[in-house]
């Protein structure tokens, strides 16, 4: 076990465990200051703002002999009997000189940059930097340019961290960025007639820690310190990436990646990030309908749930059997619920899984060993980045809950199959799929083959215009629950809005249908008792969900970050939530 010297304090290092200096203060409470450097990116020490006091303690005297300069924490790896220090009056100073360096040509137009609020320009300025600016010479200025359709650069702004040109060629391997000129001509462009435009493009602009590189998608419409943040999972595809989900009066403006070393690290794509409009859309479903008069008419959620539950019951009464349809979009609470539901009915009754939408294939970025500037890749983990041609996020949760309560898996294809064979006498489709799923003439056949249809959905879809009644669902961004990803690891993801007007959280539509009381249900008593009713889900007994999820069919990768690592601009020092503000 290594012993690290912090500030006088000793703290120990676990056998094995690798990391630079900025990473053990990290650990320990301390701030180290950066800015170029990023734990999933090569070291290139060219900020220098990480600069501190390092030296060794002799073993056996107990004597400590410091290195006569400043160094690069970022290039200091924390070894046994190495002594940090962080905050003498050399280390300030020298961070106060580096922080006027910055901002010799920096413009003061903070009021009106998309980045005031989570700026690590602006947190550091005033924290490590000087309150008057003793430069009066004309500044450099630049003109904004567009290094994408979709990011806007501001050079006057960019400090030349190269993080997004270390991006494009460690991360996405495509290599659109590059630093031209030099000195104080220096500036980050793209090839000629090659943009910004890979499929992990936006994260750039994450890794941006100034007001350079902007998001033309999210640019002038918000401020962060009124954006409530929620821990959520992106449901764009089965990879399962963690997500901030920023909301602010009743409506999502932006997706970020939220870290977690099993399944995204720092990054998401660009499909997942600008997925949050689809929460947004106005023509989602307002209202429950009941069919009356060969039409459908808009109905009291409490009518509409007691005409279901009344008619599946007759139904179930009789004999005849009803199909319930688990979409892949559902959380394993919604799916156990529904099952429990449908199977209750009548133990006859059949669950199938809804259509998984599948876009061409997959597509992994495998980063090469990126290393240090002494070839040391201690600090480095190359980590392959998947996004799935499966676009949904839990077609695994449901499948297991479909062996569960019946012991095979029934696919939409061979429930369309039964369907025209005519064993259903009813139906019960969920959907909350994010795109169209199934077309007219699919529709119109399904729709002749039972006598009965009910779909639960979040947009109007050629089956939800055939159906008898149809059920206001939740859209992704209104349920909390959790998911199965492509890799087996469940995840738990926040509601980030509340229920549309006329619509229904699934878990309440589901809850009210089996007659339990005690009001709105919540996920994790769900979750707690399908752990204990479905061995598959036995990892998460109690309801508990661990921060990076858990695994319920593979074991934990190994050889990850061993501890979340985010940006300290990325955690907005801005008090966050004022969303009515």
């Amino acid at each position: 076990m290594a012993t690290i010297i912090i500030n006088g304090q000793e703290h120990t290092l676990p056998e094995g465990e690798k990391l630079n200096a900025i990473q053990m203060a990290k650990r320990v409470g301390v701030d180290i200051p950066y800015y170029c450097w990023h734990p999933a990116l090569s070291v290139v020490a060219n900020c220098r703002m990480c600069e501190i006091e390092v030296g060794s303690k002799d073993p056996k005297t107990g004597e400590i002999k410091m290195i006569p300069k400043l160094v690069p924490g970022c290039q200091t790896p924390a070894k046994d009997l190495t002594v940090i220090v962080t905050d003498s009056a050399k280390v300030k100073e020298h961070q106060r000189m580096i922080m006027e360096f910055l901002l010799i040509n920096h413009p003061l137009d903070c009021p009106v940059c998309d980045q005031a609020g989570e700026c690590g320009l602006q947190d550091y300025s005033y924290e490590y930097g000087q309150s008057n600016h003793r430069f009066i010479e004309e500044r450099i200025v630049n003109p904004r340019k567009d290094v994408s359709s979709a990011i806007q650069l501001n050079q006057d702004r960019c400090i030349m961290c190269t993080r997004c040109v270390r991006f494009t060629r460690e991360i996405s391997q495509t290599g659109e960025l590059q630093v031209m000129n030099r000195g104080n001509h220096a500036e980050i462009d793209v090839f000629p007639g090659h943009p910004v435009d890979n499929p992990l493009a936006g994260n750039v602009v994450d890794l941006c820690p100034v007001g350079a590189l902007l998001d033309k998608d999210f640019l002038h419409k918000q401020r962060a310190w009124f954006l409530s943040k929620h821990d959520s999972v992106c449901t764009r595809c089965s990879t399962g990436c963690n997500i901030s989900a920023e909301e602010n009066r009743g409506q999502l403006w932006r997706f970020k990646p939220r870290f977690n070393p099993q399944v995204n690290d720092y990054w998401i794509c660009d499909e997942g990030r600008y997925s949050y409009k689809a929460a947004n859309d106005p023509a989602l479903l307002s209202a429950m309908y009941l069919r009356q008069n060969n039409d459908l008419q808009p109905a009291p959620i409490d009518q509409a749930l007691k005409t279901v539950g009344e008619t599946l019951g007759r139904i179930a009464a009789a004999g005849d059997i009803t199909a319930g349809v688990l979409s892949p979009f559902l959380t394993v609470e919604e799916a156990y619920l529904m099952a429990s539901y449908i199977k209750g009915l009548n133990a006859a009754n059949i669950l199938a899984l809804g259509p998984v939408p599948t876009q061409g294939h997959d597509r992994t970025f495998t980063p090469d060993q990126v290393k240090g500037r002494n070839g040391d890749t201690s600090f480095i983990v190359p980590r392959p980045f998947t996004i799935h041609a499966e676009k949904c996020p839990n077609r695994k949760g449901v499948e297991a809950i479909l062996e569960h309560f019946q012991g095979e898996v029934i696919t939409w294809g061979d429930f369309e199959g039964r369907a025209a064979l005519g064993d259903f006498k009813a139906a019960y489709v969920a959907s909350d799929a994010i795109d169209p799923w199934i077309d007219n003439e699919r529709a119109a056949s399904l729709r002749s083959k039972v006598e009965y249809l009910v779909v639960q959905d979040t947009t109007v879809t050629p089956l939800a215009e055939r159906a008898d009644v149809v059920l206001a669902g939740a859209t992704f961004a209104e349920k909390a629950g959790c998911y199965v990803n492509a890799n087996g690891r469940l995840q738990y993801s926040e509601a980030a809005l509340p229920p549309r007007d006329g619509s229904l959280p699934d878990l309440d539509v589901f809850a009210i249908l089996l007659h339990r009381a005690g009001g709105p249900v919540r996920s994790q008593e769900i979750l707690a008792e399908l752990a204990e009713a479905v061995p598959a889900f036995r990892a998460v007994a109690g309801g508990r969900v661990p921060e990076f999820g858990v695994s319920i069919t593979e074991p934990a990768r190994v050889g990850v970050a061993p501890f979340p690592f985010n940006d300290p601009w990325n955690e907005s020092r801005v008090q966050v939530g004022a969303k009515n503000a």
